[in-house]
């Protein structure tokens, strides 16, 4: 990338963007390498988005990492949704109800992102955390919410971008994600069963506003064990019942 052509917001932004991707903490040279902006530039940055909050840096390693000031603009974004309280009673319950890690994700244009999650009754934590944005090949998230969306804009994203078989249940062709998508519309509901990750399974439901589009998941993620159909069931059917509490609160 040619750093020249780029503006000082582009910069910016870039280098933020980088920070949020694991693993979250970065050396100068670092982002210079994954961003193409030269080491000097870089600092310059880095050491102007500290004043203010957006970064901060670790005296021993010298690394940066994303700062207070992104997590108040995300709480400003989290709070723009006037339902957050329901939506967080509904999450709480249902991950009493079925002892696993249940979240909430929504859809903002083509993007997917985690708004909240609860992981209080496993031993093993998923490390799911809300702020982060999740693909449209696999897990209940990206799954669900790109079923729903725009097809042609989604069969757009498809054949712009290549997917790693990161298990061999992850899905990379275009075809066979368009007809998982086509299959949770005709279901009405998402499955992942060890896609991103040995033993790592998951169901979801969407959630429909008003106007009856998708733009927000419930979803769950658990150890996959024998009793996996059984358990797919009996969460799906919780889920969906949290699914319609939330709906009624949606614009």
């Amino acid at each position: 990338m040619d750093d020249s052509k780029q503006s000082t917001i582009d910069k910016v932004l870039t280098i933020l963007h980088i920070l949020s991707q694991a693993p979250f903490e970065y050396k100068v040279a670092q982002v210079s390498a994954a961003s193409g902006i030269n080491r000097t530039t870089v600092h310059r940055i880095l050491n102007l988005l500290e004043k203010d909050g957006w970064v901060m840096q670790n005296e021993e390693s010298k690394k940066f990492k994303v700062g207070p000031m992104t997590y108040h603009v995300g709480s400003v974004y989290a709070g723009n949704y006037n339902y957050e309280s329901k939506i967080l009673e509904v999450i709480d319950r249902t991950s009493k109800l079925t002892q696993e890690s249940v979240g909430y994700a929504v859809r903002e244009g083509d993007m997917v992102i985690s708004l909240y999650e609860v992981e209080l009754y496993q031993p093993m934590k998923m490390n799911y955390k809300p702020g982060m944005f999740y693909p449209m090949n696999m897990g209940c998230y990206g799954k669900c919410l790109m079923a729903y969306h725009d097809q042609d804009r989604v069969k757009s994203l498809l054949n712009s971008q290549e997917f790693k078989k990161i298990c061999p249940n992850t899905l990379t062709k275009t075809e066979e994600i368009l007809e998982e998508y086509k299959r949770i519309r005709e279901e009405g509901y998402v499955i992942s069963n060890e896609e991103k990750g040995p033993n790592i399974a998951g169901v979801g439901v969407p959630v429909f506003n008003a106007k009856g589009e998708v733009k927000s998941c419930i979803a769950l993620a658990f150890i996959k064990g024998p009793d996996f159909a059984e358990r797919i069931e009996r969460y799906r059917k919780i889920l969906s019942q949290g699914a319609e509490e939330i709906s009624k609160y949606m614009p």
